[in-house]
């Protein structure tokens, strides 16, 4: 009988523990006021009827310290390569008889003529839609009216003249 409890315990241990593992489940008890604001918490709302309170089973899975761990590495990383990459840009500059501010200008104008390709990419796309959309709340296209559509073929065209100087 012993060797029965003890196997038994064994088999309950390693069952556990094996549960233990990435997920874990709780309840969350959703229920709303009687002003219709809705609430969640992990026990049912004290002093309202318990009929109320909706129990939801949830699941989630428990932080891997490891990889945040690699995902901080991995910025701070990409943070020092930015880092040297502006040196550089200052140092080819300095090479090449500017100053850091001339390397600064250069980044800009590089800025500036990829929103202007931008820009002009979009009313050019604007121009030649029949119809144009929007994604709505529920992730369904709302098309835009007339008059929407001119309004925003207005505000391409500036974005042009704002980006490209025309």
């Amino acid at each position: 009988m012993k060797a029965v409890s003890a196997i038994a315990g064994t088999i309950l241990s390693a069952m556990l523990i094996a549960s233990a593992g990435a997920t874990e489940q709780g309840n969350v008890y959703r229920w709303v006021d009687k002003d219709g604001t809705p609430h969640f918490q992990d026990r049912p709302p004290e002093g309202t009827d318990p009929t109320e309170a909706t129990a939801m089973s949830l699941r989630y899975r428990m932080t891997d310290n490891a990889a945040v761990t690699a995902s901080n590495r991995q910025k701070a990383e990409l943070a020092d390569v930015a880092g040297l990459r502006e040196k550089q840009q200052a140092a080819d500059a300095a090479a090449a008889g500017g100053s850091p501010e001339d390397a600064d200008r250069a980044q800009v104008a590089r800025e500036r003529e990829q929103g202007c390709e931008t820009a002009r990419a979009k009313a050019q796309k604007y121009e030649t839609a029949h119809r144009l959309y929007r994604p709505g709340p529920d992730g369904k296209r709302t098309y835009l009216t007339d008059e929407e559509i001119d309004a925003a073929r207005v505000n391409a065209r500036r974005d042009v003249a704002e980006w490209c100087g025309e």
